[in-house]
This record gives C-alpha cells, sequence and structure tokens, in this order.
C-alpha cells in the first residue's frame, strides 16, 4: 500500500467501528483497528474477489464498493491493490460515498508528508556532500554520486523521483513511495557517499564531518 495511509483515523468517524485490509492475494490481514469478527479477513477476501470476478465475467467496470447487511454491516472498498473492509455501527445511507473521500483526504495527506521526508532526506546528504567537497574535488564527486544515484535507483521506481542536479540532490515527486522505501534508498546512498569520504579522507576526518553534519541538523531542526 502507496503511501503510507493512517488507517487507524477511520475509527475516528461515529459510524464505523472497525476496520482490516486485507491482502488480494491470499487473504491475510495487513492491518486492522477497531472492533471486527473474529472471520473478518475471510469475509472481505471472500467478497472482495467475488465481487471482481463477477464485474469481469459481467463486464460491468470496477466497483468502487460493495456494502452486506446481515449480522454485521460492513462495507468493503478497493484500496493499493487489496481489500478494505469497514465495519459499521449500523447501516448509514452514503456511508460508500463518505469514506472513499476519506480514504483519498488521508492519501493527500500522506503523499505529503512522504514528499516532505524525502526532501528533508535529500536536504542532510546535501549538506554532508557540501563538507566533503570543500576539500575535494567537485567533479570527482559529481561523477561519483551519478554513479550511485544510478546504480541504486536501478530497476526501482524511486529511479524517477530524485535527480543530482550539479551536486545538489532534487526531490520531483513522491507518488507512490512509502517511509520504508525512501529511507532504504536513502541509507543506501548514505553510505555510498561516506564509503568514498572514508576513501578521501580517512576516517578520523570523515567522522569529524559527519558529526559536524549532524549538529548542523539539530539545529535546523530545533
Amino acid at each position: 500500500m502507496n503511501p503510507d495511509v493512517p488507517l487507524s483515523e477511520l475509527t475516528q468517524d461515529k459510524d464505523i467501528k472497525g476496520f482490516a485490509l486485507v491482502s488480494s492475494e491470499d487473504g491475510s490481514i495487513l492491518d486492522s483497528g477497531g472492533i471486527t469478527p473474529g472471520n473478518i479477513d475471510d469475509l472481505i477476501a471472500f467478497t472482495g474477489s467475488a465481487a471482481e470476478i463477477i464485474a469481469d465475467s459481467c463486464k460491468i467496470g470496477n466497483i468502487s464498493s460493495i456494502k452486506g447487511i446481515g449480522r454485521e454491516t460492513i462495507v468493503i472498498v478497493p484500496f493499493g491493490g487489496n481489500y478494505l473492509g469497514l465495519v459499521l455501527e449500523k447501516n448509514v445511507e452514503g456511508i460508500e460515498e463518505k469514506v472513499q473521500k476519506r480514504l483519498e483526504g488521508l492519501r493527500q495527506d500522506a503523499t505529503s508528508e512522504i514528499g516532505k521526508i524525502f526532501k528533508e532526506r535529500a536536504e542532510q546528504l546535501n549538506m554532508l556532500v557540501s563538507e566533503f567537497v570543500k576539500d575535494s574535488d567537485p567533479e570527482m564527486w559529481r561523477g561519483y554520486i551519478a554513479s550511485g544515484l544510478s546504480a541504486l535507483s536501478k530497476e526501482d521506481k524511486i529511479r524517477s523521483s530524485i535527480k543530482l542536479d550539479g551536486l545538489k540532490l532534487r526531490v520531483s515527486n513522491s507518488e507512490g513511495l512509502n517511509r520504508d522505501e525512501i529511507n532504504k534508498f536513502m541509507k543506501l546512498l548514505l553510505d555510498f557517499i561516506v564509503k568514498k569520504a572514508l576513501s578521501e579522507f580517512g576516517k578520523q576526518q570523515t567522522k569529524m564531518i559527519v558529526q559536524k553534519v549532524i549538529r548542523e541538523i539539530g539545529e535546523k531542526n530545533k
């Protein structure tokens, strides 16, 4: 599911008792919260997959939501390639549209937050590179970082989201990315850059430069 959407916020709605996000592949629960029946995973997985099969065979297009009213009232919506089931306090008219709007709002908020994190990580690396370049060859560093960026992002969806402009990393967008993917990639790029610094300056000087940048980042975040 991309980006990281805080589904637990859905239970703040007085009409929603609980939720479960179920994998469309194996029916396992990916996320859940609030109050849900013990067989919620089976209910959501079976109903969601059955609805898709029926829609496909009848050529009626994609299904935006399904409501089941029985011992439990459940609304199921496709979400991030999986099935999101919401257990309602009671049958509420128009709840499907309300849920879709709420999910879209959560998606937009999450995308904005992920984009902010991505840009902050890039700026931190830019600060580090700026220090390394002071006592070294800028062109060498530019070529080295460009090669690392290309190698680390090869066949990765993050490839189109970050570019090297001179000696500055520029983030263009974060759509479709989540926090873990960004943190993992930026950690790999950081290790790649520090490895070069170690060969250029040695352990002691590299450590001093890194600690200086860490202090500067801390001051900026106060």
